[in-house]
């Protein structure tokens, strides 16, 4: 699979729509600062494959406080050779389209269209989780997770086993299988599978053991307490009857009430003092206005001066303005006539360069009107072939859906076919010279082997007949499906006309060959004939036509004797008549520049005087206002009244802030926060000695009736019968402890053996892990255990030289750099791997190797480039230095969001 275009909008930070494409099909490397978005990105990615588009648990996708957001994701991409697009919106608009080809599907049969293609499944119910995300979820990398290998290959395992599939049928033939899973059931009956835990029988005989155990101990410690609780009653009541003798909280309650109403009193203090405040606040307001107000009298006084002298300024202003004014007017009649006399030079040059225009046009229209046929002949023939082609790839069509479905089916029953001959029962004979058998009617001699998938009856001539059934339960199933399957093949190859998958795969091939023609015919057509052959045939003619046209329109300007006399007199009464087309342009040009800047001039000037009349109204206006308010009758009273106002105003400032001064010092000699405290302390005390003695009382009254009951249970009777139940329990757990000893070892035994054979099996993963492992560790080799993950790593020791000693450790044990290094290199063998099954393979690296050294780094940037020839790669990275000579250009995120 090659990804060609990503875009993503309203998706997490990006609120804004951001798209990239022409992604390069094998290294891409992207880079930015934390928070540039590359981990979202992937995070997309991510979420267009694996979340149902309905999905209520991909709140996470939409931006921080944007509740309306659709976040979006669309990707183009190429898979088996056939152009993709996959559109997916969740949230506020849930909507899903998938195009493969010219195919397109919606909604949830495109999810699992696409699941299916890829290797992943969906979540039966809620968000995606890593056991769903298959071939995908171990090549895409995530943030820090290149080492945690086991998981993703767990999850992927069924996939990586499927590219093993033909070598894996063989050992599941094996006759040791038989042996190992009745051991590894019986052992099943006693230990867990993961970690060799006790269950089943083993299991209950070791609780029950230990159940008894407990309940001995439990009985031991019952009497010893039972001894010691009978000691700590007397105690209890001693403690008991003091405290209700002395009562000694009612001293802390009298104590709690007398700092209570010292600090009510307080309180009301600070009561006053809020309030003196408030109205203090309330004063300094008040002043602030009146100061304002006196303040602005005193700038009334100030702008009626200021209003004096603008006017006279605006009469002076308004003289000089107005004498530009007939300069102006006489420049511009000038102007005007220069004008006329520079058109009536453009109208007869024009006239003149008009005929040679027109002779020209005509011979061009005739050569144009000559290519324009050839041009069409040739597109003509063109379009011919197209249509013969279509007919041709119509008539080869063959849905892909189709195709998809056999090959399904194909696989399918090879699956069924391995499986029946894995569970079948062999029947191996050597015969004597001479010596028949018969099975089912047909000879046996010699030696041989014979498979049974169903009963069969064996012939012993001169001994009877021996009844055959096959031992394995799922072979009639198998038989059945097989039937079903061969029936739904043969039905769809009848449908489409087909004898066969091979037939269909012909057919496929050949609708492609004609595809390829038939898009070269178009491409051809289309160059002949851009807007289609009968817009060329409507262009062909319009181009006739204008030929005709043109001549016609030569053949009417041909001047006759009285108009070229009209043309001279024209030219005797200009005096630049003879002048070019471009030099009368650019004098008539000139002449109306120097109108448009005269009448520009003038304009200002008009404007300028009109402006200084307006402001010597104005001015005027404002002056006899400003004089008018001065003399009003009423304004002395209030400048007076302001005055008053605001001496008033300061003695009641000075009032309350030292009635402020004297309340805050009262309030800090009295310390309410002391008070507080003296009456949470007194209320604690009283309230705990209150709570001792209560909790006292009923302690003495649980422990008496404890004490009551447990000495008519008969401890020490139910002790001897514990101990003899505990000991009959012991023998039973050991008798079972052995016999899962010895399944487990016979277990190991059988796995040894399966496991040699099966690491011959495992050779082409092998092949591909120890050709990245030698570009990391050169004379290294790994081994792959049956989970299909890395296992040991065997390597020449640090500072040897060759034939030196060698170093083994597991791939836990190497450092966390290492083993990220490690993970790398596992995900791209497995993609090898996949890609040789022709299963789609793309690989994601968010943040990778960043554990990395110098040295190490550069050699994995030389596994990288490698692997990019098989597979696209996208790594997105932080430290984009690192990465210069990793041989493809960056891009980078900040840079794409800012576009």
């Amino acid at each position: 699979m090659k990804l060609t275009r990503i875009r993503v909008d309203q998706f997490r930070q990006f609120r804004r729509a951001l798209e990239i494409d022409r992604l390069d099909p094998g290294l891409n490397l992207f880079t930015g600062p934390n928070e540039a978005g590359k981990s979202t990105l992937v995070a997309a990615i991510r979420a267009a494959f694996f979340e149902r588009h309905r999905s209520a648990s991909v709140d996470d996708l939409r931006p921080w406080g944007d509740p309306a957001a659709a976040p979006t994701v669309a990707l183009d991409f190429e898979l088996d050779g056939q152009p993709c697009r996959l559109v997916k919106t969740f949230l506020a608009k849930k909507r899903c389209t998938l195009q493969i080809g010219s195919e397109t599907v919606d909604g949830e049969e495109a999810e699992n269209r696409l699941a299916a293609l890829l290797g992943f499944q969906h979540a039966g119910r809620g968000a995606s989780k890593a056991e769903h995300w298959g071939i995908p979820g171990l090549l895409w990398i995530e943030q820090g997770g290149a080492q945690a290998l086991r998981e993703a290959v767990g999850h992927a395992g069924d996939h990586l086993r499927g590219a093993l599939e033909r070598a894996l049928g063989e050992v599941a033939a094996s006759g040791g299988d038989a042996l190992l899973a009745t051991v590894e059931a019986q052992r099943a009956e006693l230990l867990t599978e993961a970690g060799g835990r006790p269950r089943g029988a083993y299991k209950e005989a070791l609780e029950a053991e230990a159940a008894l155990a407990g309940e001995l101990g439990v009985l031991d410690d019952a009497i010893a307490r039972y001894r010691q609780r009978v000691d700590a009653l007397a105690a209890l009541r001693d403690e008991h009857a003091a405290d209700e003798a002395e009562q000694p909280w009612r001293a802390f309650r009298t104590h709690q009430q007398a700092a209570a109403e010292r600090l009510a009193a307080v309180r009301e203090r600070e009561a006053m003092l809020a309030a003196t405040r408030t109205r203090a606040a309330q004063v300094d307001a008040q002043l602030a206005l009146l100061r304002s107000q006196v303040d602005g009298f005193a700038r009334e006084d100030e702008a009626a001066a200021a209003r004096a002298a603008a006017l006279e300024a605006a009469r002076a202003a308004l003289d000089s303005a107005r004498a530009p004014l007939e300069h102006w007017t006489a420049q511009r009649v000038q102007a005007a006539q220069a004008l006329e006399t520079a058109r009536a030079t453009l109208r007869a040059a024009r006239q003149a360069e008009a005929r040679d225009s027109l002779a020209r046009e005509a011979a061009a229209s005739h050569a144009r009107h000559a290519a324009g046929a050839a041009q069409l002949a040739r597109a003509e023939a063109a379009h011919a072939q197209v249509l013969a082609l279509q007919h041709a790839v119509a008539a080869n069509e063959l849905r892909p859906a189709d195709l998809q479905t056999l090959r399904t089916q194909d696989r399918a029953l090879a699956d069924l076919r391995l499986q029946q001959a894995a569970a079948a029962t062999r029947l191996v004979y050597v015969l004597e010279p001479g010596r028949t058998l018969e099975l089912d009617g047909a000879p046996l001699s010699g030696a041989g082997e014979r498979r049974l998938l169903a009963a069969a009856s064996l012939v012993l001539p001169g001994f009877g007949r021996l009844q055959i059934a096959p031992g394995g339960a799922d072979l009639a199933a198998l038989a059945a499906r097989g039937a079903d399957l061969e029936a739904r093949q043969q039905a769809l190859l009848v449908r489409l006309g087909l004898g066969s998958v091979d037939a269909a795969e012909r057919r496929q091939l050949e609708h492609a060959r004609l595809g390829g023609e038939l898009a070269t015919a178009q491409a051809t057509l289309e160059a002949l004939a851009p807007g289609g052959i009968d817009a060329l045939r409507a262009e062909h003619a319009r181009l006739q036509a204008r030929a005709a046209e043109a001549a016609q329109a030569l053949a009417r300007l041909a001047a006759p004797a009285s108009a070229e006399g009209e043309a001279a007199a024209s030219a005797s009464a200009a005096p630049s008549a003879a002048a070019s087309v471009i030099e009368a342009e650019a004098a008539e040009k000139a002449a109306a520049d120097a109108l448009a800047a005269i009448q520009e001039g003038l304009h200002r000037a008009q404007l300028a005087a009109a402006n200084a009349e307006t402001a010597l109204a104005a001015a005027a206006r404002e002056l006899a206002a400003a004089r008018a308010q001065l003399a009003a009758p009423e304004r002395a009273r209030r400048v007076a009244d302001a005055s008053a106002a605001l001496t008033d105003t300061r003695a009641e400032q000075l009032t309350l802030a030292a009635r402020s001064e004297a309340l805050a010092a009262e309030i800090a000699a009295a310390r309410p926060d002391i008070l507080e405290q003296d009456v949470d302390r007194f209320r604690s005390s009283a309230e705990q000695l209150e709570r001792r003695h209560a909790e006292r009382r009923d302690q003495l009254v649980r422990l008496e009736i404890e004490l009551q009951s447990e000495g008519a249970q008969g401890l020490e009777a139910r002790r001897a019968e514990c101990a003899r139940d505990h000991a009959w329990a012991a023998r039973r757990a050991a008798e079972l402890r052995r016999r899962a000893q010895a399944l487990d070892l016979l277990r190991s035994l059988l796995r040894d053996q399966r496991r040699a054979l099966t690491r011959r099996l495992q050779a082409p993963l092998q092949k591909h892990l120890n050709r990245y492992l030698q570009l990391l560790f050169p004379h290294a080799c790994v081994d792959i255990d049956d989970d299909l993950v890395p296992g040991p790593l065997t390597r020449p020791l640090a500072g040897a030289g060759a034939g030196g000693g060698v170093e083994t450790g597991d791939f836990e044990a190497l450092s966390f750099g290492a083993r990220e290094q490690m993970g790398v290199l596992s995900r791209l063998a497995y993609a090898d791997l996949l890609a040789e099954a022709g299963r789609p393979t793309l690989v994601i690296l968010d943040d990778a190797l960043v554990h990395s050294d110098a040295e190490r780094l550069a050699q994995m940037k030389r596994v990288l480039f490698d692997a990019a020839t098989r597979h696209q790669i996208l790594l997105f990275t932080c430290h984009p230095a690192a990465w210069r000579d990793l041989g493809t250009g960056a891009r980078s995120l900040a840079a794409l969001r800012a576009d």
